[in-house]
């Protein structure tokens, strides 16, 4: 495997390069994706990927910000259990933002067989 620097954009604008291991320089932009913080993103203009690879990036990083706020309102509801609220809002929440991470994994799943 090959070693390879991608380019990210963090909180602050400041373009810097990360070292990602992958087959492919697809594949090591999907490591880093993965890996990235909320304010930092990948350097797309930088990027020499094609627009469907772009666009599977972009929907990867969608489902981790929908899973990261699962995982934030889920600890909410077993907050409010603990302190004996009634935790419907927090499970109306995360019946609705599992639809929405189902319906976008989904359509990644139809676009790349």
């Amino acid at each position: 495997m090959e070693i390879r620097l991608i380019p990210v954009i963090d909180a602050s604008g400041l373009r810097s390069y990360r070292e990602a291991t992958g087959e492919t320089y697809f594949e090591a932009v999907q490591n880093i994706n993965s890996l990235l913080n909320n304010g930092d993103h990948l350097d797309t203009d930088l990027l020499e990927l094609s627009g469907q690879e772009i666009w599977l990036l972009e929907k990867q990083g969608e489902c981790i910000r929908i899973r990261k706020q699962i995982g934030e309102i889920n600890n909410k509801k077993v907050e409010a259990i603990a302190t004996n609220r009634n935790p419907r809002q927090y499970l109306n929440q995360i019946n609705g933002l599992s639809a929405q991470l189902w319906r976008l994994e989904r359509e990644i799943k139809k676009a790349c067989p």
